[in-house]
């Protein structure tokens, strides 16, 4: 006799958070489960996932890049439509240097034929948004591939746009640093946001930068290098 599947259906200020519930209440990781998302949420309502427990002998294969690219575009397109937002989505594969020295594969899906409020929408403030969108794909189509190339959600260039002003960014500061001998502190930032900096600083030998403090809190220093 089978047993049941195990289901929870769970509420919290986003969706990240409530997905994080729920698997610390089946004991799950994230591996294990089908999560379906029921309410997105926003400043005035909570968000709503259910997370089920697949059975070893249920699942399904894992997914080729190419089913996984298809997959993930309908998963993304589906939550436009939930926005009520017009727009088509692309998808680009890349390749770039991880921060171990390796090659990361990521697979970007590209919103495009959005007006410029529908963007503004889907970006949100310093890309809070965005990234938020990024986390729901990634959680969704992610599940069952192979080798899970990390999925980029990106609206109307924002993401190279804010890439090149941090890349520029890190250039003066550093230069700054040079030039005073002295630290700077940029003000905390996502995780992409300092990998970013990392990665534009990591080939100068006249400085170095560690990320300092934790959760939200986090942020990225800059030093001049040590003689």
């Amino acid at each position: 006799m089978k047993k049941p599947k195990q289901s929870l259906e769970i509420s919290a200020r986003t969706v990240a958070d409530a997905v994080d519930l729920a698997l610390a209440q089946l004991g799950r990781d994230r591996d294990e489960v089908a999560i379906e998302i029921l309410i997105n949420g926003n400043d005035e309502e909570e968000a709503l996932v259910r997370v089920t427990v697949v059975d070893d002998d249920q699942e399904e294969a894992p997914l080729s890049e190419d089913e996984l690219i298809k997959h993930a575009r309908t998963v993304l397109e589906e939550m436009l439509e939930r926005m009520d937002i017009e727009g088509f989505v692309s998808a680009v594969r890349s390749t770039a240097p991880a921060q171990d020295g390796g090659v990361e594969e990521t697979i970007t899906l590209h919103v495009e034929g959005a007006d410029e409020e529908a963007m503004g929408l889907l970006i949100g403030r310093r890309g809070d948004t965005l990234r938020s969108l990024q986390f729901m794909v990634n959680l969704i189509a992610g599940r069952g591939s192979r080798k899970r190339p990390q999925i980029v959600v990106d609206v109307g260039n924002y993401r190279q746009r804010r890439q090149e002003m941090l890349e520029s960014m890190a250039m003066r500061m550093a230069e700054r640093v040079r030039q005073t001998g002295r630290p700077h502190a940029f003000e905390p930032m996502s995780g992409g946001d300092r990998r970013t900096i990392h990665l534009a600083l990591r080939d100068d030998p006249t400085v170095y930068t560690e990320s300092d403090g934790e959760g939200e809190r986090r942020k990225i220093v800059i030093f001049p290098a040590k003689s």
